[in-house]
């Protein structure tokens, strides 16, 4: 009979045990499980808009984005940050985010776009930021980033945009970034980039957008750059690129915006440059180019903003501008274009906004 007991009641404590465990008051601390419901997103988005910052939620009231540009964070915030399980994009630019601060964030597994720039974020974060897998869009702006902390984002294969803008990248390491297979804008603005390094774009294939601008280039490199066919928007200004170079551009028909403001060119240019007949916008600004070739521009029959301003061209040869009637603006300032060269092709192209006077707001 006790027996019979023994067995009677361990199956009942058996029973309980199950029932209990089946129970709703069970906590899963597993992540990405029911812990995250216990998450108080209220609380979180109180404290972040206490400190100046503002939040979007997706239809179910889960944050997806924070906005903490020009605010005070600090750790404490950056840890609450870090426990939002929907976060999709979070906007630091100009913030006061440290790189101890960003540690506490963690990897947000959704995390899309991360915008870094201004801020005291070094390359020490890279590593971090690396396991955000499902990155589309990072971007720095005057951060302490140099190529080998770029190795760490090897293995972001959903990026589309990479800014590095004023950082110290000099491009030797591109190459390990050859992964980076969906890429379609990289911003090298003011780095110390190299003329030896641009081949090394030539792995990006689906790049759109190049931004250049004030880097250690001449062009050359860009022969090296054929297969860059996807190409639409080219800044390559405030650097020594030449008449041999822009020859060199000819593959990139869907080229639509060309930047060549301040750079080595001359009239022997401005012939392949209207060979670029996608063109919606050309900007010749401060270059050594006259009145010969402005008539080749006639061919760009899709250019809507034509720049040239600070350049050689007189009323006379403007007035050989006058069949691009599409042209919605045209600059001339800091030329020998007078008022009453401007009032004469104005009659020819009354659509056309020509700014002739500099205003230093330009």
């Amino acid at each position: 009979m006790r027996t019979l007991f023994n067995l009677r009641s361990f199956a009942l404590l058996g029973l309980i045990a199950l029932v209990c465990g089946c129970g709703g008051n069970a906590t899963d601390t597993t992540p990405g499980t029911s812990s995250e419901s216990t998450i108080d997103e209220e609380a979180i988005e109180s404290k972040l808009v206490d400190a100046g910052g503002s939040v979007k939620k997706d239809g179910n009231g889960s944050i997806i984005l924070v906005d903490m540009a020009d605010k005070p964070l600090d750790e404490n915030l950056m840890q609450q940050i870090g426990e939002l399980p929907m976060l999709q994009k979070l906007l630091l630019r100009g913030s006061t985010v440290s790189d101890a601060a960003f540690a506490k964030l963690g990897s947000p597994k959704d995390l899309q776009v991360l915008d870094a720039r201004e801020t005291l974020l070094t390359g020490a974060v890279l590593e971090q930021i690396g396991k955000c897998t499902k990155l589309r869009n990072l971007q720095f702006r005057g951060n302490s980033i140099t190529d080998d902390d770029l190795q760490q984002l090897s293995g972001l294969e959903q990026l589309t945009v990479l800014g590095l803008d004023e950082t110290q990248v000099d491009g030797h390491s591109l190459d390990s970034l050859s992964g980076l297979s969906k890429l379609e804008e990289i911003y090298l603005f003011g780095t110390p980039f190299l003329e030896a390094n641009l081949p090394k774009l030539a792995s990006f294939s689906t790049l759109k957008k190049i931004r250049l601008r004030g880097t250690q280039i001449n062009g050359e490199g860009f022969a090296e750059l054929a297969g860059l066919t996807a190409i639409e928007d080219l800044d390559v200004s405030e650097t020594q690129f030449n008449d041999t170079a822009v020859a060199l551009l000819s593959p990139y028909k869907n080229l639509q915006r060309l930047n060549l403001w301040a750079t080595k060119i001359s009239d022997a240019a401005v012939p392949k440059v209207a060979e670029l007949t996608s063109l919606t916008w050309l900007n010749l600004d401060r270059n050594s180019i006259g009145d010969a070739p402005l008539s080749e521009l006639t061919k760009l029959n899709q250019l809507t903003w034509l720049h040239l301003g600070s350049t050689l061209v007189t009323n006379e040869g403007i007035m050989q501008l006058a069949p691009m009637k599409q042209l919605k603006t045209l600059i001339v300032t800091r030329t020998e274009v007078d008022d009453a060269g401007a009032a004469q092709l104005a009659k020819e192209m009354p659509a056309t906004q020509i700014e002739h006077i500099y205003k230093p707001q330009d």
